[in-house]
């Protein structure tokens, strides 16, 4: 069976969408122009039916996804897919350029030809690869919308300009292209609503056909005009919900009276936001995720930073996964101390990114700088003891934090680690008092 998610069955829709597409544009023309079926028309015909008959054999053999389960078994599968859009796929592969050739009858070979519409129906299941496109976020959903719309619009405005095509009757001399022209130009302007004029329609069948499409232009002109508003403001939701923000903090900030250089940090600390991360919070996001999911999201956010730090040597990829699960993230701006010497320690810090200067208690003296992926204040979580160092930003800083009761919260409910961590302790706490 297979599986639809893996990379052939993305490769074998994009085909059909592809050949479903120059079918949509090809048939309506082949019709109107009345364009013999031989050649390389029938050549290309025939490549269709292959492509359709193959597909059908395909999607008999392909598992399908119900309420979040793969289905692999091949019997459910083509159940479910007889019940669905088997009969559709089996009469667009039906060769009907074939049946229209091998007839002699002039009255059965129109109708074979007209026969041929049956193929666009494999339109409706294009829906479906294109849905699977917007599902792979590769692009802004509401840029991908848009463009389905327009891509629908074509097909329509197609259509519209093929039936004008088939109730007009343009002079021999005019070649197809220059006459297709005139008819897509005819359908712009009278489904936008602007009907210049210059063409008009002269029997009672075409008034009728001009007056159906002016009544349903407008109403889809209205739509057309109404659904890209939307997606136009939506495009960035994010930013319009930042900004919206931004203005409650900036009128708070005015309406207390907060000093002005005060102002400009807090405004420079959503920017940094904004622009680090577009205004997401890492714990409501990951708040929202099943624990599995939430689990591997921070293993591979902070596994590698976690079994550098020396307490944690020899603990159970368990125990890692509890400690990673209860990190809290957590922002400084430039400057800010982080932890001061002498303060009582209560929490450990590592570093996602950015960096640290260890400093004297007056902050003149650098010792040393940390950056991304190093850490600091492990101490704290071993001992209840005054921090030995000051640690100030340099820049902005995203760190993840971890404090001694939820360390030793999750340390009880493993024994033997935490036996261990009591004798690390203690020969910690034997080494601060001798002052090594």
């Amino acid at each position: 069976m297979i599986n639809p998610e893996k990379s052939f069955k993305t490769w074998w829709d994009n085909i059909i969408l592809i050949a479903t597409i120059i079918v949509a544009f090809e048939t309506p023309l082949m019709l109107v122009f009345k364009i013999p079926i031989q050649g390389k028309y029938l050549i290309f015909s025939l490549v269709i039916t292959l492509i359709y008959s193959a597909d059908i054999i395909i999607n008999f053999n392909t598992g399908i996804r119900n309420n979040g389960e793969m289905l692999l078994d091949r019997g459910e599968a083509a159940s479910r897919y007889i019940r669905g859009w088997f009969w559709p796929d089996i009469l667009a592969a039906v060769p009907f350029e074939l049946i229209f050739i091998a007839t002699p009858v002039f009255g059965l070979n129109r109708i074979f030809r007209i026969f041929k519409i049956i193929r666009l129906f494999k339109l409706m299941r294009i829906s479906q690869t294109l849905n699977k496109f917007k599902t792979k976020n590769i692009i802004n959903p509401s840029i991908f919308r848009m463009f389905i719309l327009v891509f629908w619009i074509l097909i329509a405005t197609h259509f519209i300009a093929c039936g004008w095509l088939f109730m007009m009757d343009y002079p021999k001399t005019m070649s197809m292209f220059d006459s297709y022209l005139k008819a897509y130009y005819w359908t712009a302007t009278t489904v936008t609503t602007l009907g210049y004029g210059d063409l008009t329609p002269q029997t009672n069948g075409q008034m009728i056909y001009a007056t159906f499409i002016m009544i349903t232009g407008a109403g889809m002109y209205g739509f057309v005009i109404g659904n890209i508003a939307n997606l136009i403001a939506n495009i960035d939701i994010a930013k319009a919900q930042y900004r919206e923000k931004m203005e409650k903090i900036n009128t708070f900030m005015k309406y207390r009276n907060i000093p002005h250089e005060l102002q400009l940090k807090i405004n420079d600390y959503y920017n940094y936001l904004w622009e680090s991360r577009r205004g997401y919070d890492e714990n409501s996001v990951l708040s929202d995720l099943p624990i599995p999911l939430k689990t591997d999201v921070s293993l591979f956010l902070n596994k590698e930073i976690i079994e550098k730090v020396p307490i944690f040597k020899g603990a159970t990829g368990n125990f890692i996964k509890d400690i990673i699960l209860h990190l809290e993230p957590i922002v400084f701006t430039p400057n800010d101390y982080i932890v001061k010497k002498g303060d009582m320690g209560t929490d450990m810090f590592f570093i996602s990114k950015g960096s640290v200067d260890v400093v004297s208690e007056d902050g003149n003296i650098v010792y040393a700088t940390l950056t991304s992926g190093q850490f600091f204040g492990e101490i704290a979580l071993l001992l209840s003891s005054p921090r030995t160092a000051s640690i100030r930003s340099n820049s902005y800083c995203d760190l993840y934090r971890l404090d001694k009761s939820t360390f030793e919260h999750v340390l009880h409910r493993y024994p033997e680690f935490e036996t261990d961590i009591k004798v690390l302790a203690e020969k910690r706490k034997a080494e601060l008092q001798n002052g090594i």
